[in-house]
Formats: structure tokens, sequence, C-alpha cells
């Protein structure tokens, strides 16, 4: 698999730029091989996918009540136990071209390039320049837990009424008089849960009576929307103390791989228990890989530097040839990517020497 760590793209070589080389050679030269005066160098393009994928990081918590919702509300399917686990939502490609390192040529200017000063034409065009990089960047975003079920769990308290017979003595006379005090107590987990179920009916009664009609108020329509929401709402958060709350953190990955044209190539590695990794792909498990499948037969062949050393020899460029573009799961498809053009697809042509009007930027990038 092929990475690129850190490329700088030359996207715009001004496109008035012409030349007739003296001769061009592969990079790294051949031993023995010495150039005179002025050179420049390029690089054919290859497509690289830049990668956005989508992970949740679910986040599942019992509720204080579960021990209830079958004897209360009769519910069984619902949180037993706090939980964590990743999810992969979402596969976004988008291919982009970047310099082929592995194709690199080195232009002998001749000397009507020299006299046109081609070399301070290139050093003055107006270049935009663009990092790509494989470091693990995400963003993220955290769904907070609701303030309702979060500070439910908080010690509760009651009155209760304590009945007791005093002894007096009244006028020497030893008498018993009945009493009673009120005492704060903290409520029982029963009693809570007892009082998030009465809430619960209360809510289903008062949504039924006001779709019903038994308040016989004419509210507007916007204002009967908003009163069964809240009722909704208020029905939902004494319900989730029971079933238990779901939250997710959303991590967005961005991410670029440059395909393999004879093999599938791994992409990243994603399991439930660690989520994505872009980190060791050769040894790691529940690989994610980019298939490339071209439209029509295309026999790939690579350049020779023997039918070229000691040559005069023209510009490298090459075409870029459709394929099918898949991200596989093992050997299962997980995400159709659609038809890309793929530069590393196509045959490497060699133009004849001594070329005139030939726009640099069409071939490649010039660094």
């Amino acid at each position: 698999m092929k990475r690129l760590l850190t490329a700088v793209l030359f996207l715009t070589i001004c496109t008035g730029i012409t030349s007739a080389q003296q001769n061009v050679l592969p990079l790294p030269l051949d031993s023995g091989v010495t150039v005179k005066g002025n050179t420049i160098q390029y690089a054919l393009p290859t497509t690289a996918l830049k990668m956005t994928v989508t992970v949740a990081h679910v986040h599942e918590y019992r509720g204080y009540y579960a021990d209830y919702a079958q004897t209360l509300l009769g519910l069984s399917n619902i949180i037993t136990e706090n939980n964590s686990y990743f999810s992969l939502r979402n596969v976004a490609v988008e291919p982009v071209e970047v310099p082929d390192y592995e194709h690199t040529y080195l232009v002998q200017l001749s000397s009507q390039q020299n006299k046109r000063n081609l070399l301070g034409a290139l050093a003055s065009c107006k270049r935009t320049t663009q990092k790509i990089d494989y470091s693990n960047n995400f963003t993220s975003y955290s769904e907070p837990m609701p303030d309702f079920f979060k500070n439910y769990s908080d010690l509760s308290f009651t009155q209760e009424e304590d009945a007791f017979v005093e002894t007096k003595i009244i006028d020497g006379v030893v008498t018993q008089i009945p009493s009673n005090r009120t005492k704060t107590v903290s409520k029982t987990n029963s009693q809570k849960a007892q009082e998030a179920a009465d809430a619960i009916s209360k809510s289903r009664k008062d949504q039924y009576s006001l779709i019903s009609g038994e308040q016989e108020t004419p509210y507007s329509p916007e204002t009967m929307e908003m009163m069964l929401q809240e009722l909704k709402q208020w029905e939902n958060n004494y319900l989730s103390l029971f079933t238990g709350l779901k939250l997710e953190d959303e991590l967005v990955y961005t991410f670029y791989v440059i395909p393999d044209a004879q093999k599938t190539t791994p992409a990243f590695a994603f399991n439930s228990h660690d989520g994505l990794t872009l980190e060791n792909l050769s040894t790691a498990s529940n690989l994610y890989y980019i298939d490339i499948q071209p439209l029509f037969d295309n026999q790939i062949t690579r350049e020779s530097k023997a039918k070229t050393t000691g040559k005069i020899s023209g510009y490298r460029y090459r075409k870029s040839v459709p394929a099918q573009v898949r991200v596989l799961q093992g050997s299962t498809k997980f995400y159709d990517c659609g038809v890309i053009n793929m530069r590393q697809l196509g045959d490497i042509q060699i133009l004849p020497a001594k070329q005139d009007r030939i726009n640099i930027n069409q071939l490649g990038f010039v660094f």
C-alpha cells in the first residue's frame, strides 16, 4: 500500500509556458549518467482517495429503575447494564490527483529554453499549495446527557408523620397523651420508581384528554402541538428512568489512501471495541480495503529505463482509466464509490523528443 505522508501539490503552473526539452531522464539517474546545464523535475500524477469516515461512539446507560420496569410498566426491552461501543455509520470517497514520486523525471533544458528563461518563468508563476497528511485527523460532536436523567439520581426526601404516646404528669397524675411529629426521611428506590410510573401514567392521560377535547378549550393547532410535545417529552424523560438512555458521540475521520493498481489496498481497520484505526494495518484485524476494477481491459505497463538510457528521450505522460471503486470488508462489498478515473491504471507513454508547445502542467507536477 502506498501512503503519502506529506505531498505538496502544485495545482496551478502558468498555462502559457511551453518548452522544447533537450532530454528527459527517469529519476533516480542510472550510475554514470551526467547531466549538464539547467534542469527541472516533474512527477506524473496518480489518484489518491480522500476518505471521510463517520463513526458513532455509542454510550448506553442503565435506567435507575430498571429493576421495576417489568413490574410497574410491563417493559422488558430495556438497557440492563452500562455499555460503550463503536458503530461505523458512513463512508464518503473523493478522488484527488497527487504526484506519483515513483515516476519522476529530470528535464534537461535546451539552449532555446534557457534563452527564453523557462526557469524564471516557472519561478514567477503563482502557485497554490495544499498539504495532504495521513495523520489520524478527526472532528467530534458529543451529545450531552439530559439534565433530567443526570440529576434524577440525587437523594429525594419525603415527610412522614410519626404517631406516638407521650407520658406526662399533670397535677400529680401520670397521664398518657396521644401525640405526633413530622420527620424527613429519604425515599426508597421503590417509592421513587412508583412516583415515576405515576408521572408516566398521568402524562399519557393528559395527552389523551388533550386530543379527545375533554378540556373543552378551543386551542389553536400550534398551541395543541406544543402542549402535546411537552407532555410527550415529560413522558419520555420519566420513561428513560426505566428503559435506560442511549447517547452518541459522532467522530468524523479524514485521511488519504493511494490505491495499488494491481491489488486491493488496506484503507483502515475497524471494530466495535476500539473503533477506527489507521496504524499498523499490516497486522490489524477486521480490515477495510480499497478495490479498483477497470471498466475495460487495460494492461498496466511500467516504463523500462533501459530503453531511454543514453538516448534523447521525450516527455512522459499518463492518461486516466475509469474504474469501479469499492470499499470491501474482507471480501464483502461495504461501500460502492462509483466510477472514478484512476491515473495509476493508465499506461505511461513517451512523446517524441524535442516537442514544442508542451504545457508542462498538463503532464504532471513540476517541482
